[in-house]
């Protein structure tokens, strides 16, 4: 759907209550700031660098068959001005995912796109607006993958054990919940407790 179709859904909904989302980031992990810089330094321990795309229904063609993390971030268009001439943007982390597993080829960044998140992006803004309960994760993603401006944040991480893979996924949902790897406030993997690092 391109951004003239988009609009005249936004435009025609304009009244209405569009769908929720809540946002309930884990208050009690982002106020203990020496927690915070852990989670950080493991997470560019690896050297990698984070990478920011617009997410649209063909970005996986340019993404890379490696493995990492990715997250779904929407940026909706409300700028704070800041001397001298900066702007800041809120950003809501809406999805967090990883690709890669244990000595695969075909579970990459960019397979994951492919097989599983194009089919939603930029598809049909109306399911905004539709106020039915989103029991499952198909639903969250066929519903709030349609948000815009919506971003593609990913960490390639090509020569990262797919275990630690998965505990920088790991960590970073556990601190920012998001709303869409959530069922009713919980996570929809259910993990063992576990040491941090």
């Amino acid at each position: 759907m391109n951004d003239e179709e988009f609009i005249s859904a936004v435009h025609r909904h304009r009244d209405e209550p569009a769908a929720c989302l809540e946002f309930q980031p884990r208050i009690e992990k982002l106020v203990d700031f020496e927690h915070c810089r852990q989670i950080c330094d493991f997470v560019h321990g690896f050297e990698a660098k984070w990478e920011r795309h617009v997410a649209t229904s063909s970005l996986h063609t340019t993404l890379p068959r490696e493995r990492g993390v990715y997250m779904f971030v929407w940026r909706p268009p409300f700028e704070f001005a800041f001397d001298p001439n900066g702007k800041e943007c809120v950003n809501y982390i809406l999805y967090v995912g990883k690709a890669g597993i244990e000595n695969g080829t075909t579970d990459t960044i960019r397979d994951r796109y492919y097989s599983e998140y194009r089919k939603f992006v930029n598809c049909d803004p109306n399911t905004l607006w539709d106020r039915t309960a989103d029991t499952t994760r198909e639903q969250r993603l066929r519903k709030f993958l349609n948000l815009r401006p919506l971003e593609f944040w990913m960490l390639p991480l090509p020569l990262i054990d797919a275990k630690e893979i998965e505990l920088v996924e790991r960590q970073l949902i556990r601190v920012f919940n998001p709303p869409i790897n959530r069922t009713h406030g919980t996570r929809l993997r259910p993990s063992k407790p576990e040491p941090a690092f």
